[in-house]
């Protein structure tokens, strides 16, 4: 779940629930900040959503008019609620009122909200990967061919393929390297850079190395069955891969 809390007026975020608790317990938030997540119908502030019941959700805890003021999710600022429009649980005041709805008309996602990358950008993305570990993997294969042609000509074939075996595995490690350090250090590798896309987690927090590894392995999981764990990317809601399902990542398009 994603967060937002006004801070000097202004709205911040979003972050995720980790972040969140961080904030509440150093006192960045507290109980008379307004606060919202997708789902509530308008800002409350934070005391409201701190006394909800377990099992009770924030969106019927909290009574509509029970807060007076909301923040325009277009330009962050306070204002009456009595002055606002509510669309989709965004509140936005009646000056920016023109530039939301033009952006509903052209297609453009809410503000805060993730765009999912669909299955074309993908591919591109993973084509511009797929040559540059090409030319590395190359450049490893010429040396095993070197490596291998050498132990053939002295009569140790056993040993040419134990170089060949070794050659794979190095491939491997690069390839695995390449993608976890990327992801783990970027959140995207040099061809999702390049479509402007992002891996990140179903809060839309950053993933970790170890995620990034995880999704390495879920990877080759989705290549495996005839490619068509990348194809479900096509049928799924929020874009998503057979690699994403397991590792409960999404790929969103990282807006200007």
């Amino acid at each position: 779940m994603q967060w937002y809390y006004a801070d000097g007026g202004k709205q911040a975020g979003p972050i995720s629930e980790a972040e969140f608790g961080s904030l509440i317990n150093s006192g960045k938030i507290t109980p008379k900040t307004l606060v919202w997540h997708a789902g509530m119908a308008s800002w409350v502030a934070y005391e409201a959503v701190s006394q909800v019941p377990v099992g009770t959700t924030v969106a019927a805890a909290v009574q509509p008019g029970s807060n007076t003021v909301g923040i325009c999710r277009e330009c962050g600022n306070t204002f009456p609620l009595s002055d606002m429009i509510t669309y989709e649980g965004a509140t936005v005041c009646a000056s920016c009122k023109p530039t939301f709805f033009q952006r509903l008309q052209e297609g453009a996602p809410l503000p805060g909200m993730m765009l999912y990358g669909g299955f074309w950008i993908r591919f591109a993305a993973k084509f511009i990967d797929g040559i540059i570990m090409g030319v590395v993997n190359m450049i490893i294969s010429l040396v095993s061919i070197f490596l291998v042609v050498g132990a053939a000509s002295s009569g140790h074939a056993p040993v040419g393929f134990a170089i060949q075996m070794a050659i794979w595995a190095v491939e491997m490690a690069v390839n695995c390297a390449y993608y976890v350090f990327f992801l783990g250090k970027f959140g995207a590798t040099p061809g999702k850079m390049a479509c402007k896309l992002r891996v990140v987690r179903s809060d839309g927090s950053k993933i970790t190395y170890g995620k990034a590894l995880g999704r390495f392995f879920g990877d080759m999981l989705s290549s495996l069955t005839l490619c068509i764990g990348y194809l479900m990317v096509v049928f799924d809601d929020e874009k998503r891969a057979l690699h994403d399902l397991i590792c409960d990542t999404r790929v969103i398009i990282q807006q200007e």
